[in-house]
């Protein structure tokens, strides 16, 4: 694999660092792309998304909305799956359930029962 950007990495991320990550070496766009876990000093988490188009490395910074429910956390990751393009490998890291379990959220066979 190849090493991201850090400098641009901390452009796009600010004061976030870096805990977790899933690199795609072709997305389905057809470009490099790095999928971060990011926590902030406030405690809170989000996604930092940086795609390589070879010419360019351009990045945004997703945030994730609170649930307390298994029910809104489906909601959130049908969301950030459809919306946002993020991977289902990734959304199962980051919400810690399994990526079979992503895929029938994401299919919208189980809104309630992932693990």
């Amino acid at each position: 694999m190849l090493p991201f950007d850090k400098a641009r990495f901390k452009h796009i991320a600010g004061k976030g660092v870096a805990e977790d990550f899933n690199y795609m070496p072709r997305s389905n766009l057809g470009m490099r792309k790095w999928e971060i876990k990011t926590r902030y000093p406030d405690g809170t988490c989000k996604v930092v998304v940086m795609r390589d188009s070879g010419f360019s490395i351009t990045g945004e910074v997703i945030e994730i909305n609170e649930f307390k429910t298994r029910l809104q956390r489906n909601e959130e990751i049908y969301r950030l799956y459809h919306e946002h393009g993020l991977s289902q490998v990734f959304l199962g890291k980051l919400f810690n359930i399994s990526q079979p379990s992503v895929s029938l959220i994401t299919s919208g066979k189980s809104t309630v029962k992932a693990e």
